[in-house]
């Protein structure tokens, strides 16, 4: 990390370089010799690699010394912008630069013998069809060229009621570990072979129709880890679309679908899979059964009842369950949860909606939970262990007396057996019970008493609220042995 900071750091200094270059003086180019020109060759070109392309390449104006080093850079990494070029004709310099770089690249290889490309990378958010000539040669430079990486980040062309994105042509290569599409139609009249693929990540993207991953699944035999973050049909009806992922090598996948999606996922046969998270995904459809080896888990859905009892059965048949993170992003009631899972170790709540009461019955490895969200929830866990916990409180708006009740219902509805709790908040000002509160607790014999030993309070706080906040705490946690406040300038 210290190694790429400083390469970064220098990267910025020849970016500046390379800027003001026609003006400088004569002393200037002097020093800017001495302390950057003078590094090794290797080191250079490691610099370069952190720069845009179109930077990399205006080094090659600085010295004879510096005329070709760009040739040895590993990778090209391209960006055209409607906020850098607006106009039709400022983007059609810019593909043809991308053309010209690409040539000047490809003779350059012929007589550098260490000119060898592993990444190539194009964002556009200024695409049309006009350009899918370019778009298509630059691929199959990348491509003869044996990168080990490809990253696609384009954009969608509207005309009139219409929308078009740049389909992917057939790519069969051997060398492609890593791919990244945005914005792009995958279609199924394609084959698509990637036997050396690692990591496959398709973001908006639009499939002719599912069996689109299929082919993509079938071509990748060594796949690990595969991101399917909003995709969709490019053309559908109203009725939704199976989607099934079948693969033997997946040992990581991420699916968040966007809210009125009309992909449905039912199956996931995964028998190495390790890590999963769903967003948006309905579990009560969805089997798992194959999924044994899953350690780690994420699920974030709009709930409904049966969902409920669902996420019960699919938590207690994955037997190596360690850690597991529940969200929930609509406003339903997810009611009482039970959790079984003999082998968890941290449990991770989200919810910022509605009422959520959780149930986690005898997890006898259970050692970290954590919640973020409002103070509509309870939780309840029959543990032999004392767990550590963190919970990050939502911000309010107005500190009245509803809010404090609800504090102290959530406080203490955290029934379990506490060892380090850290309690993070936006101002100290949402702990501390005014004088009036206190009393009516008192006089309704309703004071908190929460059984805590050890806490850490995290929040925003002056030096006047913080003997304050210390008060309110010691009278909601009487037993506390140690208490601790960190003061943070934000939340």
């Amino acid at each position: 990390m210290a190694e790429n900071g400083n390469s970064l750091r220098l990267a910025e200094k020849i970016q500046k370089m390379t800027l003001s270059s026609s003006s400088s003086s004569s002393s200037d180019e002097e020093d800017h010799e001495d302390r950057i020109s003078k590094l090794p060759d290797d080191l250079i070109v490691h610099i370069l690699s952190f720069l845009p392309t179109v930077d990399a390449v205006s080094t090659s104006f600085l010295s004879n010394r510096w005329k070709l080093i760009w040739y040895s850079v590993p990778n090209l990494s391209f960006s055209i912008t409607t906020v850098n070029y607006k106009s039709s004709e400022d983007q059609r310099k810019f593909c043809n630069y991308i053309d010209s770089c690409l040539k000047q690249r490809k003779r350059g290889m012929n007589f550098i013998g260490d000119s060898l490309l592993t990444s190539f990378k194009l964002q556009m958010d200024c695409y049309e069809r006009s350009k899918d000539d370019h778009l298509d040669e630059w691929l199959d430079f990348a491509v003869e060229n044996k990168v080990k990486e490809l990253n696609l980040c384009l954009s969608q062309e509207e005309v009139e009621d219409e929308i078009y994105l740049y389909c992917i042509p057939m790519i069969e290569t051997i060398h492609l570990t890593i791919l990244e599409l945005s914005m792009v139609l995958l279609d199924s009249g394609y084959s698509y072979s990637f036997p050396s693929l690692k990591s496959l990540s398709l973001t908006n993207v639009d499939f002719i129709d599912t069996s689109v991953v299929d082919k993509l699944l079938l071509g990748s035999p060594f796949l690990e880890k595969l991101w399917l973050i909003d995709c969709d049909i490019y053309i559908h009806g109203d009725h939704p679309y199976k989607l099934d992922i079948r693969s033997s090598s997946l040992k990581f996948l991420v699916i968040r679908l966007e809210k009125f999606h009309v992909l449905e996922v039912k199956q996931i046969e995964t028998i190495n899979l390790e890590s999963l998270e769903l967003v948006g995904v309905p579990i009560d459809k969805l089997n798992l059964s194959v999924c044994k080896a899953i350690t780690n888990l994420s699920i974030t859905c709009d709930w409904n009842i049966e969902e409920s009892s669902s996420l019960e059965y699919l938590i207690s048949s994955l037997p190596l369950l360690e850690n597991f993170t529940l969200g929930n992003c609509e406003k339903n009631n997810l009611g009482h949860i039970k959790i079984l899972s003999q082998h968890m170790k941290s449990f991770n709540v989200n919810n910022h909606n509605d009422v959520m009461n959780v149930m986690n019955k005898s997890p006898p490895q259970l050692a970290l939970f954590s919640y973020t969200g409002d103070l509509q929830f309870s939780i309840t866990m029959e543990s032999s262990n004392s767990l550590n916990g963190t919970f990050k409180i939502a911000t309010s708006e107005d500190y009245n007396g509803d809010w404090f009740i609800y504090m102290m219902n959530f406080l203490t509805n955290l029934n379990c057996s506490w060892n380090m709790v850290t309690l993070h908040v936006d101002k100290a000002k949402a702990l501390i019970f005014p004088k009036h509160m206190k009393g009516l607790l008192e006089d309704w014999n309703c004071i908190p008493m929460v059984n805590w030993e050890h806490l850490r309070v995290i929040t925003e706080c002056n030096e006047e609220e913080e003997s304050e906040l210390r008060d309110t705490l010691m009278w909601i946690f009487p037993s506390l042995k140690k208490l601790s406040i960190e003061k943070r300038t934000s939340y």
